[in-house]
């Protein structure tokens, strides 16, 4: 992205914070998600999905003829500012809250929101901890568990594979061990065996070569990431030095555009789920995506259709709640109208919905087909 589109970016990011500043009364929603730091690309995102999700409500006329206005908060990737930011945005009255984006970060503010009876709706916080709670936490995306599931049965039935050496990110432990643990289950029952288990911590990590050598050592059928689009580009490229033809799989985790970006020909063939369709071709789709490249001059990635669909559903449900509570009228008023599908929500909170399984091909995602 040129540092000319950056700072229009900025700059309309402060007109929308400050664009209803005119009005006597507005309708405030906070946004949550990491702006800075490695797994910013998911933030940033998530951020500007929101983003198109107020202004087309608000060229629509607002909620029930009140401006909409979003205060966007970066949380840095850390559970200890995401806990800070969210109190901020309590104290500045919100109605909800669109993010955060990774489970750490989300567990840690639901420590302060889920008091405060704000609702928190993150687009991407998958762990199966969250999950079957009576809180105010709800969410866009399948669960941690189903999508571990599906890897297991994919990566076993459909790839042959039967061995397996696992590179996890001990940051975002809350996803990484849930993830893990649910997909090591599931492998286990089917029959796979996992012969090797790696967590790193990239503030600590320097021995990327190393860590790679110590995996293939064990000459497993495949390499599981389940990291951020960061981390498994920067690792893919160290394990196609030591094995060209290693089959590589990432978790959902790292299925963005700057995976394909910093992986180059390192991630070619490399494996990994979306939670949305990005092969859609249906009218709607196709205006947004050409609507989001015009507005931020990047495609969108899977945070930014989320993030858009549950800023959308949460301003609906603001529209119908009368007398409710806005959790309440999330779970009454549904299903939402999303960009691809409609959005159905558990009494827990939590989206039902399916992944699709896709590989990179020719600096592309394209649907995995065997």
């Amino acid at each position: 992205m040129t540092e000319t589109l950056k700072r229009a970016i900025t700059l309309a990011l402060c007109l929308i914070v400050l664009s209803c500043t005119s009005s006597d009364k507005t309708i405030d929603l906070g946004f949550i998600g990491g702006l800075t730091g490695g797994n910013a690309d998911l933030g940033e995102a998530a951020r500007n999905g929101a983003i198109m999700a107020v202004e087309e409500v608000n060229e629509a006329g607002g909620i029930n003829g009140i401006p909409v206005k979003i205060i966007i908060k970066d949380d840095n990737n850390r559970a200890e500012k995401a806990r800070e930011v969210a109190q901020e945005l309590i104290d500045l009255h919100v109605q909800a809250i669109i993010g955060p984006l990774t489970s750490t970060t989300t567990a840690a503010a639901i420590e302060v929101t889920n008091p405060a009876g704000i609702v928190v709706a993150s687009p991407t916080a998958s762990a199966i901890h969250l999950a079957e709670i009576d809180d105010h936490l709800i969410r866009f995306c399948p669960t941690s568990k189903d999508n571990a599931y599906s890897y297991a049965e994919f990566i076993y039935q459909t790839l042959g594979h039967r061995t397996l050496s696992v590179v996890a990110d001990a940051q975002n432990r809350v996803y990484s061990d849930s993830w893990y643990g649910d997909f090591s289950t599931r492998w286990k029952e089917l029959g796979g065996e996992i012969l090797m288990l790696e967590f790193f911590n990239t503030k600590n990590q320097t021995e990327y070569n190393a860590l790679a050598e110590r995996l293939l050592f064990a000459q497993p059928d495949g390499i599981l990431f389940i990291a951020n689009s960061v981390d498994v580009a920067r690792y893919s490229q160290q394990f196609r030095k030591l094995n060209a033809d290693i089959p590589l799989i990432a978790a959902e985790w790292a299925a963005t555009q700057n995976l394909i970006t910093l992986g180059g020909m390192a991630v070619e063939g490399l494996i990994s789920m979306q939670i949305v369709n990005f092969f859609d071709t249906s009218p709607k789709f196709v205006r947004f995506v050409e609507s989001y490249q015009e507005r931020f001059g990047t495609y969108p990635s899977f945070s930014s259709i989320i993030s858009y669909d549950a800023a959308t559903a949460v301003m609906k449900a603001l529209e119908m709640k009368g007398k409710q509570t806005l959790k309440q009228s999330l779970l009454v008023n549904q299903p939402y109208d999303g960009l691809q599908k409609p959005l159905a929500i558990d009494d827990w909170g939590d989206l039902i919905g399916q992944s699709t399984f896709v590989i990179v091909r020719d600096n592309e995602y394209r649907l995995f087909e065997r």
